[in-house]
């Protein structure tokens, strides 16, 4: 290794050791809370903005309150029109009230209390309602549906997926709705037209409810803490790192000869851990063992290490690897469609590097310009392109790992594919369609941290202008709900669970000189004879001190 870049990663590691005492805390990010205040009843739920102030229903006492935004003072007090109220909005001068044990939803004047109208809702257990483009839409949590009705009485016009399972709180802000999940403890910025989630924030609390839109901020009322919270939507922070954990990983990649012949010029890659990502540091030097050869860089900016062993012998073995301690976090971005600059804004360097073909690819291949045509459907905003190619992946191609990895064309043919093929298959569409896009590997963490992987996992990350490389992985969401699907975008978390999940060793465009189409490690060589050759990679996971 050249001096300088030893220096380099000293300082790095000094620097790491350091931050906790010198860094000043992260800059907000969207759903951070701007202000709170508690609620007057035990019992909250719907929450709505009208008239330059919050409503708030209580469904054990059966009231609805009128509350100024600043203080948290109570204006008004009104009896609710059922026993059970559970979602408010405002529209049209009036107060819609969604009951769960009536299932019916009221139209009232809070000026004279008075109930105009009332009409079933269209499922069994309705919770948010929201007003917009002069439509009322209610969730249902038993149905898992948002459905969009007539106000004036309830006819049901569409309807798609609610996010997730316990869907209670829902709001609209012009453009989008948003809808609150107390299971998951986070609120959703949900497309209106097919339900897709577009952006996920956490809640503030760890069981959300009510969710209300002033014109400029989200307010959420949370049920346990008793609070109302003004939540900041949009932020110059691009994303988030939660849940940060130490782990120490191992790799270990061994050749053995079984015999009879004899193996030469073997020779063995190994992708170096980049020292530092948003979601990812060293907090010590790579251990090799042995020593590499010496380090390189391929043709995709990978740093590599590099081994040669002249033979290997009947019965002999080669091992080689590194360990590693690392804090590992949840990277969470926050891509808002409306803010990703266009195909023309992305760098030339960029579109060169990351456009051309491979022999994985095939991009030029007929059906997969037929896919990406069909996939993007005319859409130019590289957000919603991306969307498009990764759902398009998702119902086409199931996963299926049996080992191999076949191109692009074939994945789609076939329709199933492992997680290197169905990231083969989105960054051919992508490329297709004159987007950006390269894959992203390592080590995915199997049961709790002391465990051992013998799988790894690839994904991809496509190039939105001003916001960079974003990852995707298109293995992950098929047959889930939309808020899962949505954890595939923008995450590094492993769905389903509450920790950091994935270590990152290569960033890769296609076929390198050193690693080929693999990742982690590689490994060539030549024999002499008959060779029955076992060779294996896998990563060990131990929890930090």
């Amino acid at each position: 290794m050249s001096s300088s870049k030893a220096i380099s990663r000293a300082l790095l590691l000094i620097i790491s050791a350091l931050s906790p005492f010198f860094c000043k805390t992260v800059s907000a990010f969207p759903g951070e809370v701007i202000s709170s205040f508690s609620v007057p009843g035990d019992c909250p739920s719907g929450l709505a903005w009208g008239q330059g102030c919050l409503w708030l229903s209580d469904w054990k006492q059966a009231r609805i309150y009128q509350i100024e935004p600043v203080s948290g003072e109570v204006l008004q007090s009104l009896p609710s029109p059922g026993p059970s109220p559970q979602g408010l909005a405002w529209g049209k001068d009036r107060l819609f009230v969604a009951d769960s044990q009536t299932r019916q939803i009221y139209v009232l004047n809070p000026q004279t209390g008075t109930v105009e109208n009332a009409y079933y809702a269209p499922g069994h257990s309705p919770k948010g309602l929201a007003w917009g483009d002069s439509y009322l839409w209610v969730v249902d949590d038993r149905q898992d549906l948002i459905c969009k009705l007539t106000p004036e009485d309830g006819t049901l016009t569409g309807y798609f997926k609610a996010p997730a399972g316990q869907s209670r709180g829902l709001c609209f802000d012009g453009k989008y709705l948003w809808v609150s999940d107390r299971n998951k403890d986070e609120i959703y910025m949900v497309s209106p037209q097919d339900g897709t989630v577009v952006v996920t924030l956490f809640a503030p609390g760890q069981s959300t409810w009510g969710l209300a839109w002033d014109g400029k901020h989200l307010w959420n009322v949370d049920f346990q803490t008793g609070r109302i919270c003004q939540l900041k939507t949009e932020d110059n922070e691009k994303y988030s790192v939660t849940d940060w954990r130490e782990a120490t990983i191992e790799l270990v990649h061994y050749l053995r000869n079984s015999g009879p012949g004899t193996l030469k010029d073997i020779k063995i890659s190994l992708a170096v851990p980049p020292e530092k990502l948003e979601n990812q540091q060293l907090l010590g030097p790579v251990e090799f063992a042995p020593q590499p050869d010496r380090f390189a860089l391929d043709r995709w900016d990978q740093e590599v290490a590099l081994y040669r062993f002249p033979k290997l012998l009947p019965a002999e073995t080669v091992t080689v690897g590194y360990k590693v301690k690392m804090r590992i976090g949840n990277l969470h971005y926050y891509v808002f469609p409306e803010k990703v600059g266009s195909l023309g804004q992305i760098p030339e360097e960029i579109r060169k590097k990351y456009l051309a073909d491979g022999s994985r690819y095939l991009i030029r291949d007929v059906s997969i310009q037929e896919a990406a045509r069909k996939a993007v459907d005319g859409e130019t905003n590289p957000y919603w392109m991306a969307r498009r190619v990764h759902d398009f992946v998702l119902q086409k191609v199931r996963f299926k790992g049996e080992g191999g990895w076949d191109t692009a064309p074939v994945v789609l043919k076939r329709g199933s594919g492992s997680c290197s093929e169905s990231a083969f298959l989105f960054i051919a569409l992508c490329r297709a369609s004159e987007l950006p896009a390269r894959f992203e590997a390592g080590s995915l963490i199997r049961g709790d941290w002391a465990s051992v992987d013998q799988d790894n996992h690839r994904w991809a990350e496509v190039y939105l202008p001003n916001y960079g490389w974003i990852p995707f992985d298109p293995s992950v969401g098929s047959g889930r709900s939309p808020a899962d699907v949505a954890q595939a975008m923008g995450n590094t978390k492993v769905t389903g669970r509450p920790h950091p999940g994935l270590f990152v060793t290569t960033h890769g465009g296609g076929d390198s000189e050193y690693l080929g189409w693999n990742y982690n490690s590689y490994a060539t060589y030549t024999f002499s004879g008959t060779c029955d050759v076992d060779e294996d990679r896998y990563f060990i996971w131990r929890p930090g001190e």
